[in-house]
């Protein structure tokens, strides 16, 4: 085992957070500088929103079947790589000349963050005490909660005075910073990088078990949601807000992230998984209930927008550690296929938003997310033992 701090776990997987801060950066952004792209290059808002979907479809599709492909390479290389891309993929987003172009950069950009995410969280797994994964799992869910505090309303202000291309120009800057980062302190190199490769046979066999599913489909309805509404988060702001307050609203909702990202890992090793993903669960969607007519009023715009934040974002450590211990044995297969119902879900959510804003308007798109995550809080609740062990 490397060394490690108080926590737990080597202080060096910090560094992995980086990683993921440009990855949830470039997979937001593009929320609050929706109507800019649109009227730039000439496509609707509901064309716009499939730049979301396709980035986030290929991250899904794409996870199990590249992991298998890298399987024998030692996880360190396949971040750092796979973050250099990343970084060039978006230099080129800033350059591309038409939609159709874009979308194509947008799919490559998320093969490279199929590769990166669920090997930042493999190894961050690894180099932790079994008592504190939970801790090192919300370290790198940081990077991701962060870039909706920072780097997604930073963008949207760049974007908003410098143009849409200049935001990936951010993107791609703050991609090789961290880079450089992870090469200068030696991302640290898990004990297990060399396991045997696993077909893609066996890398999808988990999902012949119930358990899994069980698993599985909170994530997928969860992630579905939540894109349901991010996406078109711009527009539905704007129904009673000027568009130069987006980001302002943006930097609220991501400080709900924050929080929530270290909260769910806090209280996984406290009370397991279970009953704090409940919690967040049904608190997000009564939330998503209220959403609609808290944008009467400032103060409850923002306390609505920061709770759902925190709700969601305390659900992801739950969820992988749920995860995990209901197939110990194959965590790097169960870490791809999580990653894989988070962004497939995000796919869905953006795509399935774009066309109910021809039947409904904006502001319905947060009472049928309160519809799918209320489903998932009943999937979960169906599926509990008798007594729930104190760290199930």
């Amino acid at each position: 085992m490397a060394m490690s701090d108080d926590r737990g776990f080597d202080p060096r997987i910090w560094l992995l957070a980086i990683g993921t801060f440009a990855i949830g950066t470039e997979g937001f952004v593009i929320a609050g500088i929706l109507p800019a792209l649109a009227a730039d290059l000439h496509v609707g808002i509901d064309a716009t929103g499939l730049l979301v979907s396709v980035y986030a479809l290929v991250y899904g599709l794409g996870t199990p079947f590249l992991a298998v492909l890298v399987s024998r390479l030692p996880r360190h290389r396949v971040a750092l790589i796979s973050l250099g891309v990343f970084a060039f993929v978006n230099l080129l987003c800033a350059l591309a000349p038409t939609y159709g172009v874009l979308l194509a950069l947008r799919a490559v950009a998320g093969i490279c963050a199929a590769l990166y995410a669920p090997t930042a969280y493999a190894i961050a797994s690894s180099l932790a005490r079994p008592e504190r994964r939970g801790g090192a799992l919300a370290a790198v869910a940081l990077g991701s909660s962060g870039s909706t505090v920072i780097g997604v309303p930073l963008g949207a202000f760049i974007g908003d005075h410098f143009g849409w291309r200049a935001t990936f120009v951010f993107v791609a800057v703050i991609t090789a910073a961290g880079l450089t980062a992870m090469v200068w302190r030696k991302l640290p190199v898990a004990t297990d990088s060399h396991a045997p490769r696993q077909t893609l046979v066996e890398r999808f066999a988990p999902l012949a078990r119930a358990k899994i599913w069980i698993v599985l489909l909170p994530a997928l309805l969860l992630y579905c949601a939540i894109y349901l509404v991010y996406t078109y988060i711009a527009p539905l702001l704007e129904t009673r807000y000027a568009l130069d307050t987006v980001p302002a609203f943006l930097v609220v909702y991501g400080l709900g992230g924050l929080a929530g990202s270290q909260l769910g890992g806090r209280l996984v090793d406290i009370y397991g998984a279970t009953r704090p993903l409940l919690a967040a669960l049904s608190l997000f969607t009564l939330l998503e209930v209220a959403l609609p007519f808290s944008l009467s009023a400032i103060w409850a715009t923002c306390a609505t927008l920061a709770g759902l934040t925190l709700c969601s974002w305390a659900c992801f450590a739950p969820i992988q550690t749920r995860a995990v211990a209901a197939e110990p044995a194959n965590a790097n297969v169960i870490f791809a296929l999580i990653n894989s119902s988070v962004f497939l879900g995000g796919a869905v959510g953006a795509a399935v938003g774009g066309i109910l804003l021809d039947l409904i308007p904006v502001t319905g798109l947060p009472l049928v997310a309160a519809l799918l995550t209320g489903a998932a809080v009943a999937i979960i609740a169906m599926s509990l033992p008798r007594e729930l062990p104190r760290r199930a």
